[in-house]
């Protein structure tokens, strides 16, 4: 099997694919990057491929690698997320004003896709604090606080689902408009300030190497 990362052939040698990504992540991290990206014989693999045993135990012609360092990763992550969050506080609103005109199906739709975007965001935040990059410690003495609007975030959300059981609409609608956009700022602008720190952290790694 031909083993590529980052476009240079490597000497790695594999029967399986799974094997392969196993020896190609410990030469990644030996250079302080990580896999981003897997080609098998020219087709793009999803992660749900990837983590198909029976997927990741065939063999291959050809594995292409494509790796990033993983304070490149987080910044583009919490950037993103950070634009989710932004977009969705409109979506917000227009779910509120159904909910307020008794259009209470519309109101569901949009809301239910808001909290799956919250949800992805909360995912991508717990993982990427995860990864060893950021320290928490750290960033508190930089004056940033992750808790806080982690914390604010989790309660408002508890509080949709409540009034969501309860078809409580009125009180979804008051949430919506009134309570849940300073919280989204909250959280748009930690995740923001992550952004940058983790690009800060990518750009020292470089200096160090070069």
């Amino acid at each position: 099997m031909r083993i590529l990362l980052d476009e240079s052939e490597t000497t790695l040698a594999a029967n399986t694919v799974a094997e392969a990504l196993r020896q190609a992540a410990a030469l990644a991290g030996e250079r302080g990057r990580m896999i981003v990206e897997v080609e098998v014989d020219g087709i793009r693999w999803s992660e749900e491929d990837l983590a198909t045993e029976s997927t990741a135990e065939r063999s291959a012609g050809e594995l292409k690698l494509l790796t990033a360092h993983p304070g490149d990763l987080l910044a583009e992550t919490f950037s993103q997320s950070a634009d989710a969050v932004v977009e969705i506080e409109e979506v917000q609103c227009e779910a509120a004003k159904h909910f307020q005109a008794g259009r209470t199906k519309e109101g569901l739709h949009q809301l239910l896709e808001s909290l799956a975007v919250w949800g992805a965001v909360q995912t991508g935040l717990s993982r990427g604090l995860n990864l060893g990059v950021l320290s928490h410690a750290a960033l508190q003495a930089r004056g940033i606080d992750i808790d806080g609007p982690v914390q604010a975030l989790e309660n408002k959300l508890r509080d949709l689902r409540e009034a969501i059981v309860a078809q409580d609409f009125t009180t979804l609608s008051d949430c919506l408009m009134y309570e849940f956009p300073a919280v989204a700022q909250r959280v748009a602008g930690l995740l923001r300030s992550l952004a940058r720190e983790a690009e800060a952290s990518a750009a020292a790694a470089k200096r160090a190497k070069s």
